[in-house]
């Protein structure tokens, strides 16, 4: 039976002519939202499971003490909303093409950019927020060695950036550089 190869051999495989990449590239892109949200709900899960027992005691209360008036509140807007239904459908049917081709070249700028860092060609980019930092008291620095970015020439010509520093964080998304 054939071995098939290794992912560490695929980035040398030569381009080939004539196919665009942008659909397999929107693909990647979407994938790596998708993570991104699933790895954000994995994170805040325990928190809003812990949150959960006082948000029930105050705003379902709440919401249903405010139930009453949002019914009277539906009741006399919907004739008005009904008639303008049928211009509002048409303006979001005309701006639609416009938002999913935006849509479609943010995935696929978002996908080149994975498969560029998967191949090694550079450096993914943060995604994430950063963290609000506490403020720091007056110590002596900690002893951490960090090493300046410098450009490294890789086998295809073009440079990517290598920057160490420790000790490193772990979190769910993998290991981070503090």
């Amino acid at each position: 039976m054939p071995t098939l190869p290794t992912i560490k051999t695929l980035p040398n495989l030569p381009a080939l002519p004539g196919l665009d990449a942008k659909p397999f590239l929107a693909s990647v892109g979407a994938g790596d939202v998708a993570i991104e949200r699933i790895r954000e709900r994995v994170t805040t899960f325990p928190t809003r499971v812990s949150a959960l027992p006082t948000r029930v005691s105050t705003e379902v209360p709440a919401a249903v003490a405010a139930l009453p008036q949002q019914v009277q509140e539906f009741a006399q807007t919907f004739p008005t909303q009904a008639k303008e239904l049928p211009a509002t459908l048409r303006k979001q049917a005309t701006e639609f093409p416009a938002k999913a081709e935006k849509l479609y070249d943010e995935l696929a700028a978002r996908g080149e950019k994975v498969v560029a860092e998967l191949r090694g060609t550079t450096k993914k980019p943060s995604t994430k927020k950063p963290a609000a930092k506490k403020p720091a008291a007056k110590k002596a620095p900690a002893a951490t060695t960090s090493t300046p970015t410098t450009p490294a020439a890789s086998t295809n010509g073009s440079t990517a950036t290598t920057s160490t520093t420790t000790p490193a964080q772990t979190s769910l998304e993998g290991t981070t550089n503090a």
